[in-house]
């Protein structure tokens, strides 16, 4: 693979090394996991280890993988205690690696990518993991974004007719999906926008804050919130809703699951999670019916670009199969639809 020739190649070794402050040889290991952007374990003799993020080969939707951006809300973030991996270093040199990159702690703990990973733990502590999450989403909304330097760039309250606009651009270049199915996500699309709840309260929004984006210790505790490729600053209840989106209740019977973990027993409802966020940032969470339609077919957006680069040959050395994401698409399509 081409990506880890130039990680081991000696001009990149010397570089991560001095930047990283790392001894000795590497070794580089892909993680598990990634869809979008890739993620490297790097680690050096003194077994000291950092990870390193890039964007992915052969890239087919403009506009995404921004390693600046994740660096920078990585920087805000990290020095006011809110739970993020501690940011090392940004290389924008594409003499290195071929393309942007970033070097930041490794967070040390679990990540519940399936059941299996979430097995051991006990009902006790299944049941504090949402409830967590919720309480580590609310503190992220409350801070002020200005305060934290994460302002100046497009009106923040304009956020969900940007998403909109963004994502429906970027479908605009996919090739590789029936005109039937594009037709289908423009639709839904404007169903949405013709839907669209005025934003009242701006905030830090993730963008993909869900179960697997997060590592939680063997006590529930959440380490760490990663994969920061698309925040942004605007409406927060996008959050909510897209952790609703990935979050499966008991009895939820969609037959394409991303992650089925919180199916689990003592995992809390969709439904009390809404509940505690409504409580802890005083809205109704009635208002939130409107976010996880939003966050389906952002999803559904958001995968169809991770198969049109499958397709063309862009896995970034990822094996693990996508067979079942068409399948998932059309179920995102539906859900999200409003009909």
């Amino acid at each position: 693979m081409a990506e880890y020739d130039r990680l081991l190649s000696p001009k990149a070794h010397d570089v991560i090394r001095d930047l990283a402050h790392l001894a000795g040889d590497l070794r580089v290991e892909l993680c598990p996991g990634g869809r979008s952007n890739l993620t490297y374990r790097i680690e050096d003799t003194n077994s000291h280890s950092v990870i390193l993020r890039r964007p992915p080969q052969g890239m087919v939707l403009p506009t995404a993988h921004d390693m600046a951006r994740e660096f920078r809300f990585l920087s805000a973030l990290s020095p006011v205690g809110f739970p993020v991996p501690s940011p090392i270093a940004l290389c924008e040199d594409l003499s290195i690696l071929g393309a942007p990159f970033y070097l930041m702690d490794e967070a040390k703990g679990l990540i519940l990518r399936d059941q299996k990973a979430a097995k051991d733990l006990s009902v006790e502590t299944r049941s504090k993991i949402g409830s967590n999450l919720i309480t580590t989403l609310a503190q992220l909304h409350s801070y002020d974004p200005s305060k934290l330097g994460l302002t100046g760039g497009a009106d923040p309250f304009e956020y969900l007719a940007r998403q909109l606009d963004r994502w429906l651009g970027q479908i605009a270049t996919v090739n590789t999906f029936s005109t039937a199915l594009i037709e289908t996500v423009t639709r839904v699309g404007n169903a949405l926008r013709n839907r669209m709840p005025t934003t009242d309260k701006i905030g830090v929004v993730h963008g993909d804050y869900r179960l697997d984006n997060v590592v939680v210790s063997a006590d529930g505790d959440v380490v760490a919130v990663l994969d920061w490729e698309i925040a942004s600053v605007g409406d927060p209840l996008a959050d909510i809703g897209m952790l609703g989106v990935y979050w499966m209740n008991a009895d939820d019977n969609r037959s394409h699951a991303i992650n089925g973990t919180t199916k689990l027993e003592g995992f809390a409802s969709r439904e009390e999670l809404y509940d505690l966020y409504g409580s802890l940032r005083q809205i109704d969470p009635a208002q939130i019916l409107y976010y996880q339609r939003f966050g389906s077919w952002k999803l559904a957006c958001i995968l169809i670009g991770v198969v049109e680069r499958y397709r063309k040959g862009a896995s970034g050395g990822d094996t693990s199969s996508i067979d079942d994401y068409p399948a998932l698409i059309d179920e995102l399509l539906e859900a999200a639809d409003p009909h």
